[in-house]
């Protein structure tokens, strides 16, 4: 006997439950219907998804089916209350005169077009994406390197993450996007309309590596390539547990012959781990599941080797009735308030270093941009000279937040010079780095513009020609060359280190405003040159930090000068690391700093105090 005949179904009852509108059915149910191209989701379950109006399925436990499935799995009814309940939505209940009477079906909607792929608008910077992945503790040079290679971006105007998928010429035919406003959420996923699914996210082939490994998302490839620098090539990620994306990997490149399966440490991929083994052994392919050893994937593996902190799984919702109340109290556990004070400090502290990391990032992203786009580059010279005691690192962070920035002071600073911060701007400092109060280690401290506030106008140094602070500013800036300095004539730029003689010539006829920029331009490229205990160096290898040394002190003590060259700039940087650029920037802010600090203890301004020890960059 058929078993849905013993509940005493008739065929026709349940043709009619199968064929159940499930949107409607879910409406009914109390869900929130989206439509999303060919396919509805809910917003309750995104996982969801419900196509041609009659079957779901849910791809994150690979479960599917019916209306008659979908009230057992998620309604928690056995299959013949769940006809029951179908019969009784479509006005057949088992006891109706009309019972064995078919009713019509819903139609099935034309096929529809796919929709053209086309990416979404890219933002003019990554500053937001570089900031979310190195919270999620992927390496700044892969970030940059998946950046350069056309792999990822950042969207406009949402700032996701967009991870594109690229067929074997190159094109791309699939793009995943993720959200960067969610750190501590499942957050936004989702993939952008006409995606080629069987494409999915994708590195190059090296035609003498036989493996690919695959992963269920670009976060945790990323991840693994930070935890394996030496990987840059061979490895796809899915994008879920859909295998299109492998299939299609290996027939664009027949030569492999192994498969390294990397999917996530829970149920579902272990699953999906497990019969795609079955599936490419059978099909002559060597194939290895590998487990990340803590966490359930590779980002959270990623995570505990940085931090040494496993994430916290979130326990099941419980399923007690929430208005059930306890029939007595407890009296106060002391041992349970120290452990909750206890985890509560462990939480701030997490909190406070999960800021920091974001800021770093931000950092690494802003100098990044810095070294690679000469406009950038020549605000940054502006802003640091309008600020000298900052560091650089400092300055890219505040230039990330506040583009405009010019003059910048903690709150308390500006009160010392008798201007204050307006209160609607008080929300909107940008934070930098600040020696914490007990002088170990560093906190996040809020600056703002001088835009930002009111108060008493700012006095500024600026040098006049032919004056005597001028001429002390010379004679200060003249007591940092490391050589000689001889009378010289009819110079180019009005001031020349010969780095063969090791001496400086100075043009006794220029004016003093073209005579302090080419001697500080000098005096740097002599420094640089340590008397020749510098092996590396040559003047046209540092005639950029030269010439930014004295950009930044003219702008520093009001001297007119124009930019440095910048045209070679982000030649000049091509390549290197994150900590290469920053040393870069850095070599640059100490000698200007050191140079400028014993100027102005000469020239004694009136007014430029400096910002307080713990104000002092990192």
């Amino acid at each position: 006997m058929n078993a849905n005949m013993a509940y005493g179904f008739t065929e026709t009852e349940l043709d009619i439950t199968r064929h159940t509108d499930l949107p409607d059915l879910l409406s009914s149910l109390g869900y929130t219907l989206k439509r999303i191209g060919s396919y509805y989701t809910t917003a309750e379950m995104d996982s969801i998804r419900i196509k041609e109006r009659l079957t779901w399925r849910r791809y994150s436990t690979r479960q599917g089916g019916d209306a008659i499935s979908f009230l057992q799995e998620f309604c928690g009814m056995r299959f013949p209350e769940a006809v029951d309940y179908l019969l009784a939505y479509h006005g057949r209940s088992r006891d109706s005169p009309d019972r064995d009477k078919p009713i019509p079906r819903p139609k099935t909607p034309p096929p529809r077009e796919k929709p053209p792929f086309v990416l979404p608008p890219a933002n003019p910077d990554q500053r937001r994406v570089f900031a979310y992945l190195r919270k999620r503790g992927i390496a700044s040079q892969v970030i940059q390197r998946f950046l350069d290679a056309g792999l990822l971006y950042e969207d406009a105007p949402y700032h996701n993450c967009v991870f594109v998928g690229r067929d074997g010429s190159g094109q791309p035919k699939f793009a995943s996007k993720r959200g960067t406003l969610d750190f501590n959420g499942s957050g936004f996923k989702r993939d952008v309309l006409g995606s080629d699914k069987k494409v999915g996210f994708r590195l190059p082939c090296e035609p003498e590596i036989e493996e690919v490994a695959v992963f269920e998302a670009p976060i945790d490839l990323m991840s693994f390539c930070t935890l394996c620098p030496e990987v840059h090539s061979n490895a796809v990620a899915l994008c879920g547990l859909y295998s299109g994306p492998l299939d299609t990997y290996l027939r664009d490149h027949p030569h492999l012959k192994s498969i390294k399966l990397l999917l996530d440490h829970d149920e579902p991929g272990i699953t999906a781990a497990k019969e795609m083994r079955e599936k490419y052994r059978a099909a002559g392919y060597e194939v290895e599941i590998r487990v990340p050893k803590y966490g359930k994937d590779w980002n959270a593996q990623l995570k505990y080797k940085l931090t040494g902190v496993l994430e916290e799984v979130k326990p099941p919702k419980s399923t007690e009735n929430p208005t059930k109340k306890e029939e007595t109290k407890p009296m106060a556990n002391l041992g349970k308030i120290i452990s909750d004070k206890s985890t509560a400090d462990a939480k701030w502290r997490e909190e406070r270093q999960a800021d920091k990391e974001t800021a770093a990032a931000l950092r690494d992203a802003s100098v990044i941009q810095i070294t690679k786009d000469p406009g950038k580059f020549a605000r940054y010279l502006a802003m640091q000279g309008d600020n000298p005691s900052y560091s650089s690192g400092n300055i890219a962070l505040a230039m990330a937040q506040l583009p405009e920035a010019t003059v910048l002071h903690t709150r308390g600073h500006w009160k010392d010079l008798g201007r204050f911060v307006l209160d609607p701007e008080l929300k909107n400092g940008a934070s930098i780095f600040t020696r914490s109060a007990t002088g170990r280690g560093y906190s996040l401290t809020s600056v703002y513009d001088i835009a930002q506030t009111q108060g008493r106008e700012l006095r500024t140094v600026q040098l006049k020609e032919d004056t005597e602070p001028m001429e002390a500013a010379l004679t200060a800036l003249l007591n940092f060359s490391p050589v000689q300095v001889v009378a010289g004539e009819n110079l180019p730029s009005g001031a020349y280190y010969d780095p063969r003689q090791m001496t400086l010539a100075i043009d006794t006829a220029c004016p003093d405003g073209q005579a302090f920029a080419a001697i500080a331009a000098e005096i740097a490229q002599a420094r640089f040159h340590d008397r020749g205990r510098n092996p590396v160096y040559s003047r046209e290898s540092c005639e950029l930090s030269a010439q930014s040394v004295s950009y930044i002190l003219c702008r520093r003590f009001g001297v007119q000068r124009e930019l440095p060259d910048l045209t070679k700039m982000a030649e000049r940087c091509q390549g290197w690391e994150i900590e290469d650029r920053l040393a870069f920037l850095k070599e640059i802010q100490g000698m200007s700093r050191q140079i400028g600090g014993s100027i102005e203890k000469t020239i004694a301004p009136p007014q430029r105090a400096a910002p307080s020890r713990r104000e002092a960059e990192r």
